[in-house]
């Protein structure tokens, strides 16, 4: 590839077909739809018993996931020109519904994972604890995250994504308080504080009184479990399997370099909420999800033009990449960003 080519024309070219317009009441029905329908799971559990539990729990994780997923929007402010309604779309997804820190995501994804995608010791999307990405980060580990990895991450990977929401609770938990450590308790803290609260209340303490502490948690459990399963099987495609750099090149280019959309079926593609475009998304995140497939069209015909891969992949076929990578990613060295750039590094790294 020679000189990159400036972003500003795409940029331009995206604005005259109104792919930054906002779709803000689409997003906010979406979000009620959504809702509306784990609620419904819930009482068909709470009125038909266990056996029902069966099919409605499974059906109440991907509803929750797109709503939960409701919350990237916002916190990217790709749902509203309102900062306002952008923040409350945010807290309303992440804290309240989901009991996910939006302040912890705002560090972990929107600044870390979006600022360097797919580059070692920093992105921490490529390193869902206990795992790891690349040989380097595993030699960075305790010796017995070490013998973990090893004898385990090919085959224990996919069964403790049913593990990522409780996970991330935590780490939301521990964010908040070094956040009030170093910043104070300050109005978005407390935000955090009353929305983790009432998460809490309304999913477990009041549940636990009425039909017992059992019931409630097994539900929740159950329900939140299978959120972390789809939460993995959207964002791991996307990323995993393509190379991992040593460090990043500071252009936009990095981003196609490590990231790739996801070709699904249409009623399969509304619940992902953008993200099986996640190339556009990383180049431009505030463009709303329900204007990625056009300002992909215009994407990918305008890097065609200046000779930029824009790589696009069948679902299963990303997936199953993603997969076969993480299986023994203790292994594989990162790679130069240069080699990267000059095609040296195809789409995977499957051949180490």
């Amino acid at each position: 590839m020679q000189a990159v080519p400036e972003l500003g024309a795409l940029r331009q070219e995206l604005k005259l077909a109104g792919v930054f317009r906002h779709r803000e009441l689409r997003s906010w029905l979406k979000l009620a739809f959504l809702l509306g329908v784990v609620a419904a799971c819930l009482v068909g559990i709470v009125m038909y018993g266990w056996f029902a539990a069966l099919f409605l729990v499974p059906v109440a994780s991907v509803f929750a996931t797109s709503a939960a997923m409701m919350g990237h929007e916002g916190s990217h402010r790709s749902t509203s020109a309102s900062p306002t309604r952008n923040a409350l779309m945010t807290y309303l997804a992440f804290p309240l519904f989901s009991g996910l820190s939006a302040l912890y995501w705002r560090e972990k994804h929107d600044r870390l994972h979006h600022g360097h995608p797919n580059v070692e010791g920093v992105d921490p999307d490529i390193r869902p604890w206990p795992f790891v990405s690349t040989k380097g980060d595993h030699e960075q580990q305790p010796r017995h995250l070490r013998w973990f990895q090893r004898r385990f991450q090919a085959w224990a990977f996919w069964p403790m994504t049913t593990l990522m929401t409780a996970g991330m609770r935590r780490s939301s938990l521990i964010h908040l308080v070094k956040y009030a450590k170093q910043n104070g308790r300050d109005r978005a803290w407390w935000i955090e504080v009353a929305c983790q609260t009432i998460h809490y209340t309304a999913w477990l303490l009041i549940p636990s009184l009425i039909w017992g502490p059992l019931a409630a948690f097994l539900v929740y459990s159950a329900i939140w479990a299978g959120v972390g399963v789809l939460l993995v099987l959207v964002f791991a495609p996307a990323h995993m399997g393509l190379p991992v750099v040593k460090e990043q090149n500071n252009d936009w280019v990095h981003q196609l370099e490590t990231t790739r959309n996801l070709k699904l079926p249409r009623v399969i593609s509304f619940f992902f909420i953008g993200l099986d475009y996640q190339v556009e998304h990383h180049i431009f995140p505030k463009i709303p999800h329900q204007n990625l497939p056009r300002a992909s069209e215009i994407t990918a015909a305008w890097c065609k033009r200046h000779g930029i891969r824009h790589l696009s992949e069948p679902y299963l076929s990303a997936l199953a990449d993603a997969a076969k990578y993480m299986a023994r990613a203790y292994e594989r060295e990162s790679v130069d960003p240069l080699e990267v750039r000059a095609g040296l590094v195809g789409g995977s790294q499957l051949a180490a």
